[in-house]
């Protein structure tokens, strides 16, 4: 049912455009608002460091020296968090990014092997030799593909049984033509899409 073949990276882009699409989306908005709180942030620090720069100055008995080493550490201190919401969001962004990719694969995947199914189903072979991974979506769509696909080789087997009787009555009531010949050709073939 499921595939144990270890997945290259290339192998989880099957469908490039949908999932680098929807990746890019959750991407955009996240990276947007990660920024954005990023950046309230950011200036919430700067507004600290100018309030506590104003306290310093409103301090005369403080010495200059010290007064430096305060502002130089709250400097620094917004330095570290602005350095931090960078790195952050990059980190956020490549996170997500895999994640956008592995997800829209267990999409794709199973969309992907459907596809070739319907197309072996369309050449008439009603036999499902495949499956899906365990964890893929759509996993309901395939077995309800797989039960129709089930209910017709039933349906086609039963045809085939009832001209078999047909032709067996018709041969036993003596009935000679090259309309049976062609016939049983026919219903030879058709077993062949159900065996």
């Amino acid at each position: 049912m499921g595939d144990k073949k270890q997945r290259k990276m290339r192998n989880y882009l099957l469908d490039r455009r949908f999932q680098l699409k929807y990746t890019g989306m959750v991407l955009l908005v996240t990276v947007s608002v990660a920024s954005g709180l990023g950046l309230m942030a950011y200036r919430f620090s700067q507004r600290q460091t100018e309030a506590l720069t104003a306290q310093i100055a409103a301090q005369p008995d403080l010495d200059a020296e010290t007064a430096n080493d305060l502002e130089r550490f709250a400097k620094q201190e917004d330095q570290k968090i602005r350095n931090a919401i960078i790195v952050g969001v990059l980190i956020l962004t490549l996170v997500l990014g895999l994640t956008g990719i592995i997800v829209t694969h267990r999409v794709v995947g199973p969309t992907y092997r459907m596809r070739r199914l319907f197309a072996h189903v369309g050449e008439g072979r009603l036999e499902i030799n495949t499956g899906i991974r365990r964890g893929d979506e759509l996993q309901e769509l395939y077995h309800s593909f797989a039960e129709m696909v089930e209910s017709l080789r039933d349906q086609r087997s039963e045809e085939i049984e009832q001209l078999e009787d047909t032709l067996i009555k018709m041969e036993a009531a003596g009935v000679q033509s090259a309309y049976i010949t062609e016939l049983r050709a026919v219903i030879d073939r058709i077993r062949k899409t159900v065996d």
